[in-house]
């Protein structure tokens, strides 16, 4: 079911699959398929990368800037939106084309070549979609977001390798704060100093 998000802007997280254009009363807004849902934002498919992308903690022009470093690709680059979470996106044309589709590759479960040269994709939730991009150019660009999955994630695995208690500054989101810190609870006290240490 589709729904209208009026205010805020819609954030790509890791059950995004596809964010394709959606115009309506002469306006181009974006309808995005998540593993779960399906809503409307009034924003361009390229608007919610790129803020996505700040969400983040860069901007777009910066995750543009390191595909290009670690894979050479600058003619519609796949990049990586939250390293974290290995969340990727590619575009299927240029971004600033109104009818740029950005696809999110690690939900896809297959697909295959359909009529009218396009390309009919079916996501692990078994949603389906056909999109006006040729077999060939599609596997163009899952190629080159895999190539910069495995570039990037060497490098990151060759970083550990070499400072492995980098990992202990930032320890894994499930401990609790309360187990890295040395101190006891007392219960206070009516009027009464603490204890001095003996000497």
């Amino acid at each position: 079911m589709k729904k209208m998000q009026d205010q805020q802007i819609y954030e790509v997280n890791p059950h995004t699959m596809i964010i394709l254009p959606y115009k309506a009363g002469g306006s181009l807004y974006s309808e995005v398929m998540e593993l779960g849902s399906h809503s409307i934002s009034k924003f361009t498919p390229f608007e919610l990368i790129k803020t996505s992308c700040k969400y983040f903690g860069a901007n777009y022009d910066g995750r543009k800037e390191g595909t290009k470093h670690l894979i050479g690709i600058t003619h519609k680059p796949p990049i990586i939106i939250d390293p974290i979470s290995f969340t990727y996106a590619f575009p299927t044309t240029s971004p600033q084309n109104p009818h740029c589709v950005w696809i999110f590759p690690q939900h896809i479960k297959d697909y295959q070549s359909a009529d009218n040269n396009q390309t009919f994709i079916r996501f692990a939730n078994l949603e389906t979609v056909v999109l006006d991009i040729s077999i060939s150019s599609f596997n163009n660009q899952i190629a080159r977001t895999s190539m910069l999955h495995m570039k990037f994630s060497q490098k990151m695995r060759k970083i550990e390798s070499q400072i492995p208690q980098t990992s202990m500054f930032f320890p894994p989101s499930n401990y609790v704060a309360e187990s890295f810190l040395g101190y006891r609870r007392t219960p206070p006290s009516s009027n009464q100093p603490p204890d001095r240490p003996k000497k």
